[in-house]
Parts: C-alpha cells; structure tokens; sequence
C-alpha cells in the first residue's frame, strides 16, 4: 500500500507549469540575479565613475534589489499567467480570505517573531549581519526597505511559484517539506554558518508554506511574512540603540 505521504491529496490535483517551464523559469531567474547585482553595478560604475559612494552604499543595494526583485516577477508572471492564460489574481493564487484569516495571521507574525527573537539575539553578535546594519541611517532605511518589500517578492517565487510546483507534480506534504528547506537554504548568506539559525528559517518556511497550503492563497504568508519581518526590524533598531 502506498504511504500517505506519497499520495496526492485533493488540493494537489490542478494543472501548472511543465516542469521543463519550471527549470527554465529558474535558469532565467539565476540570469536576471547575476545581471543584476554583476552586470547592472559593474557598468554603472563604469559610466558614473563619479558617483563611487552612492555605489557603495545600501541605497544602491536598495536599487538593485527592485531591479532584480521586478525581473523575477515578470519571469513568473509570464510562466505561471501570460503563458496559461491566467490573471494574476489565479496564477499567483492572490485568492482574498475573511478577516479572521487576517487577524490570525496578524497574531502569528508577532508570535513566531517573539518566539524566535532569543535565539536570533543570542546568534546575533557574529552571524547576523542585521544587528550591525541597523546602527546606521542608511541601513535602517535599507532593513526597513527589504521588511516592506522582500516579503512580497519572497512569497511570490517561494509560495506563488515553487510551491504549486511542487504541490501539483509530487503532493501537498513533500511541496511543504520542500520549499521549507529551499526557503531555509536561501537565507544562508543572511545567516552565515549558524546552523541554529539556519534551522530558524527553515521552521519560517514551514509556517509560511502551511498557511499557504491550509487558506490555498498567497496573501495570508506574505501578511504573516510582512508582520514577522517589521516586528524584527522594530527589535533590531532597539536593540542597536541600547
């Protein structure tokens, strides 16, 4: 009999991208990365010779984040919508939910940021770079920068686009399972080597990717990724302050 965990629950069963659009879709993604932050920096230096400082500094690293963060999109939004004659509210599965779903999500933000925040603190004097950044200007307005926005363009490609892939060629379980390790994974050069840390993110994605999985929509987690990451911030500001 086959395992449970290897069936395919009756949320899994909808038709997405191939998984040949899948991995081309990534292939172009790792393109549009390293022209963003190799090519977009290497030549704009070079023709704005003068402006080495503004090059230098976080404010540049908020520009070519939205460069990057606006290339994957559009490749997402092309795979998963253009390409199935979808809107983007269906595509990206941007289904509205009731305000008690917003009010829970709410709670959870706050709770998984509190939960975690002894162990991020502990951690944070060698591993994670945040407490340093946030003693500047300049670097509050680049944390508070990637806590309004990362949230969106995160759970776009981790719950928007990897998960449904997932979910629909394996099942539901190992969709969750999956992007949880590759959401943890990818924060690694956030983190450093800090295993705990590290395990920390991986547990961020569980959560994220369960209430993706349980409300079938993409707004809850970037409601409960938006609050967990501005409670965050709001600790590392005091924190630095002190």
């Amino acid at each position: 009999m086959q395992l449970m965990i290897f069936k395919k629950d009756k949320l899994s069963h909808f038709d997405y991208v191939s998984t040949g659009e899948f991995f081309l879709a990534l292939f172009l993604m790792f393109i549009t990365t390293l022209f963003s932050f190799i090519a977009v920096p290497f030549y704009l230096s070079k023709l704005l010779s003068s402006k080495v400082a503004f090059f230098n500094s976080h404010y540049f690293g908020i520009f070519v984040f939205f460069i990057s963060s606006f290339l994957i999109f559009f490749i997402i939004y092309y795979f998963s919508c253009k390409r199935k004659n979808k809107t983007l509210k269906e595509g990206l599965f941007l289904h509205p939910v009731n305000q008690k779903t917003y009010l829970i999500c709410f709670v959870v933000g706050i709770v998984i940021s509190l939960v975690s925040l002894p162990v991020i603190f502990k951690f944070a004097p060698k591993e994670f770079y945040a407490m340093d950044i946030a003693k500047t200007k300049e670097g509050m307005i680049y944390l508070f920068t990637c806590a309004l926005f990362a949230p969106v363009f995160e759970e776009i490609f981790h719950r928007g686009f990897m998960f449904p892939f997932l979910q629909s060629k394996i099942n539901s379980f190992w969709g969750i399972v999956l992007t949880s390790l590759f959401f943890g994974l990818s924060h690694f050069m956030n983190i450093g080597n800090a295993f705990v840390l590290l395990l920390l993110f991986v547990f961020y994605g569980f959560v994220l990717t369960f209430i993706r999985y349980k409300t079938n929509s993409l707004i809850p987690p970037i409601v409960v990724h938006f609050i967990h990451n501005v409670t965050l911030i709001i600790s590392f500001l005091i924190a630095s302050s002190k």
